[in-house]
């Protein structure tokens, strides 16, 4: 393995010191990137370096105390001379400016760095630590090589000490400065929808603002640190978080949006950095030593390790989205829960739903063979697709019936939400394979149905139509392509269900984001409201009508979308002159029985296998792809990590192996109350 060589900088930095030395002390940041630009390791094995040039630099300074006293002297100068406050308060807080110009503004801070100003120490660690990893080397020096570098260049002595006067002062208008956004957040309209209380009563938000003034006041005066009053103030933060809590419990039953998830991301934040600040202002008024060292070490490393990752649009949406996404995916969970079947009827239910959607999936097929032969212009071939699969997919919901490939986007949360109610790893590995070989069991039937059903629909379509209207729905060359669609090696079928797969784990998103917006937004409470309605409906059949929006308006979006996305992707594909179109499962089976009456039943058994097993494979592809995505999803907006389940596969490898009829039928035996099983079933 190829080894990152360990140069000797010493040559280089002594030449860099002894110019501080001989000059005039600067106050610009260029001699600092500089030196650390000479340490700073590069390549894949940098934290490793570091130590090893951190130390370097170390013996330099041992052998050299006027070099230390140079750079001791420059440091200080900096500090003394620039504005610190901006970067306590604002390093890794989210600004006021909301989550899209939030991402602009992190979109165009990493196409062109923001200009260097000379005023603020903010500016100057964006410019000597510029690269986004700059964090991971210096983590990795130990402490006590900090606290050695900080002893050498002399930061407990005399020449630190306006240095030290300045931070101290910067650290409590920087507290201020925070205290009053906490108490600002505490009073957003988005949050006290939420808790009214936070308007009625005391508000811990405005409180601790009261409570930080006292604080700086003490100081001020010279008091030495109060035990008793900062717990107070520690009492009035968990209050605030507290608050949080309740929010976000709370947003469950009534939806959440994204305006409010920026606001508590932005409470946490700037609690937590109140905690730091008060935590390292509660000593002594000149904090010297080595706990105080390793104070300013630790908040320095935080520091640079936000401002590496300021312009970062990942960690912008990691903060910001996750509530959302598990808000989400929780509306998704419930309706997985329809998705999977545990007794004898709910099975049978199961199968009498997909094959009521195969029905219609066969109709569905004809429909769009006969609007792609129209030969429309692109735009009107779009719009017209799109109304087949959207409206047709509608229809399946309002009838009740169920489309096989929608399930995993639903049961994927599902299982997410069982490792989130289940304690220890044991017990979460249980419930996740008891509830695969339900889903398993489900979504095979689920399929049988669709696909049986469809392919027996599209066959009695196309022969009625040949025997008794002597019309023939596709004529041998359509019905030879129909065929090569399928194929699953000749054709780019697997890749095209690898799309729809996508399209069916958006579908669920879709599903989940419309159930949130219509509780948020209130949206049924709202329609009870409308005079008009009232008067055409009457108030039972108005509140019927609201109970099935606040039911169905994220099935029925999500189903709508689904479709549209599945008719326009053929046609931007042709716009774009890439090779893009959709291949779903219950869809390919109906083309299937198109495809053999279209050539008269004379296709050879070879390509009968072929398209047969091409159906299958874009059956599995489509549940792969679409279940891989939503479990991912639901798992991350849940805060649980992929070795929080690692084992699972073999797990549910065993149980299969060990029991496959459950993974296909119904056991025959329910337990019974109050075993272990039942506990679990009644968790999930």
């Amino acid at each position: 393995m190829f080894r990152q060589p360990k140069p000797d900088i010493t040559a280089s930095l002594t030449e860099l010191l002894e110019e501080l030395r001989e000059g005039p002390c600067p106050t610009s940041g260029d001699q600092l990137a500089e030196i650390v630009s000479l340490v700073r390791p590069r390549g894949p094995d940098a934290p490793e370096v570091a130590e090893s040039r951190f130390r370097q630099v170390l013996r330099l300074l041992g052998s050299r105390p006027d070099l230390a006293r140079a750079l001791g002297r420059y440091l200080a100068t900096l500090l003394e001379s620039r504005s610190q406050r901006l970067l306590y308060a604002e390093s890794g807080v989210l600004d006021s400016a909301g989550f899209m110009s939030g991402l602009w503004r992190r979109l165009l801070g990493r196409l062109l760095p923001p200009a260097v100003d000379e005023t603020f120490l903010r500016s100057l660690l964006a410019q000597v630590f510029d690269h986004p990893r700059d964090h991971e080397w210096l983590e990795a020096v130990p402490l006590e090589d900090w606290d050695a570098l900080l002893q050498a260049i002399g930061v407990d002595g005399p020449v630190f000490e306006a240095a030290r006067r300045k931070g101290r002062h910067e650290l409590l208008e920087a507290m201020r400065l925070l205290s009053v956004r906490l108490a600002a957040l505490g009073t957003e309209p988005a949050l006290l929808r939420y808790m009214p209380a936070l308007a009625r009563h005391e508000s811990p938000f405005l409180a601790q603002a009261d409570e930080v003034r006292a604080f700086m006041q003490r100081r001020a005066a010279g008091a030495a640190a109060d035990p008793g009053e900062d717990r107070h103030f520690e009492v009035l933060l968990a209050q605030c978080e507290d608050y949080i809590d309740a929010v976000r419990r709370r947003s469950r039953e009534a939806g959440v949006a994204v305006d409010l998830v920026f606001v508590m991301a932005r409470i946490g934040q700037a609690i937590r950095r109140l905690r730091v600040i008060h935590g390292a202002l509660g000593g002594a008024l000149e904090p010297v030593g080595t706990v105080a060292r390793e104070r300013v070490v630790r908040v320095f490393l935080t520091l640079v390790r936000q401002e590496n990752k300021r312009h970062s649009i990942r960690d912008l949406f990691r903060g910001t989205v996750e509530l959302l996404a598990r808000r989400i995916t929780e509306q998704a969970s419930h309706s997985g829960e329809h998705y999977v079947s545990r007794t004898r009827d709910e099975f049978v239910a199961m199968y009498r739903a997909a094959a009521g959607a195969g029905l219609v999936i066969g109709a569905m097929a004809l429909v769009k063979i006969l609007l792609v032969n129209i030969d429309l212009p692109l735009l009107w071939e779009a719009a017209v697709l799109s109304l087949n699969y959207g409206l047709g997919f509608v229809l399946i919901h309002v009838l009740g019936l169920t489309i096989a490939t929608k399930q995993p986007a639903m049961t994927a949360a599902t299982l997410a939400a069982a490792v989130d109610g289940t304690q220890g790893r044991e017990a979460r590995l249980d419930a996740l394979t008891r509830l695969a070989a339900e889903v398993s069991r489900s979504q095979w039937v689920s399929i049988a149905g669709n696909v049986i059903v469809g392919f027996l629909t599209a066959l009695a379509l196309a022969m009625t139509a040949g025997a008794f209207l002597g019309w023939q729905p596709v004529d041998p060359d359509k019905a030879s392509h129909l065929l090569h669609d399928l194929h699953p090696w000749h054709s780019l079928a697997l890749l095209h269900a690898a799309i729809a797969g996508v399209y069916l784990f958006l579908s669920g998103l879709i599903s989940g984001y419309y159930d949130n917006q219509a509780l948020y937004h209130r949206i049924p409470e709202r329609l009870r409201r409308v005079r008009w309605m009232r008067r055409l409906l009457g108030e039972e059949r108005l509140a019927r009508v609201a109970a099935y929006i606040e039911d169905n308006t994220g099935a029925l979006m999500g189903n709508f979308l689904f479709g549209c996305m599945l008719g326009c992707t053929p046609v931007v594909g042709e716009l774009l002159g890439l090779p893009l179109d959709i291949r779903h499962v219950a869809f390919a089976s109906a083309n299937l029985a198109y495809g053999l009456q279209g050539q008269g039943f004379g296709a050879g058994a070879w390509t009968i296998a072929v398209s047969v097993l091409g159906v299958l494979l874009i059956g599995l592809t489509n549940l792969v792809v679409s279940f891989s995505l939503a479990m991912r999803v639901a798992l991350r907006s849940r805060g649980i990590m992929p070795e929080q389940t690692r084992g699972l596969t073999a797990r549910v490898l065993r149980a299969f192996l060990e029991s496959p009829r459950e993974f296909f039928w119904v056991p025959t035996q329910v337990p019974p109350p109050g075993s272990a099983e039942a506990d679990g079933d009644a968790r999930r």
